[in-house]
């Protein structure tokens, strides 16, 4: 045996220990291995982790306007969001977010903005109710928040 206790070698065992060191490993192999149907479990629930946040459908594609700015309309279950999107700057947009329900009795709560890689802004109104952001051109999406639900605008490139 080796000087630590802790410290074993495949030389230093016995042909009993050997078998006993397999038999323990198959049984830790097991107890280790995620069964089949937690696995496909997760992978449906993964599609419907966000079911709250209903996505919402581009009710009409980008309409150009003056110059270079361009708008999005999208409209889902009642609710409206529309983004306005002009130059300000090299390679950076303002995106104007106009939010609301049809019933015009829904106001936004919250509107964040996602990227691609993961990251997120909430935008906060200013001091005329109006949610305004500079961002890098590039591809974004809304998620707004409204005291009856959420919706999630599909990814858009401004």
């Amino acid at each position: 045996m080796s000087e630590h206790p802790f410290d074993l070698k495949t030389t230093d065992l016995t042909p009993g220990e050997r078998r006993l060191m397999a038999h323990l490993a198959e049984l830790i192999r097991f107890e280790n291995a995620l069964p089949l149907q937690v696995e496909e479990a997760a992978k449906a629930l993964h599609d419907w982790a966000g079911v709250d946040g209903h996505l919402a459908e581009l009710s009409c594609d980008a309409v150009l306007t003056r110059s270079d700015e361009s708008a999005y309309a999208f409209a889902f279950d009642g609710f409206r969001v529309r983004a306005d999107v002009e130059p300000c700057g090299y390679r950076r947009r303002r995106l104007a977010l106009e939010a609301g329900a049809e019933d015009e009795v829904s106001v936004a709560e919250e509107m964040t903005l996602q990227f691609p890689d993961g990251t997120s802004r909430t935008v906060q109104p200013d001091r005329f109710g109006a949610y305004v952001a500079e961002i890098p051109a590039g591809s974004v999406r809304a998620i707004v928040v409204f005291d009856s639900g959420t919706i999630a605008t599909p990814w858009f490139t401004i």
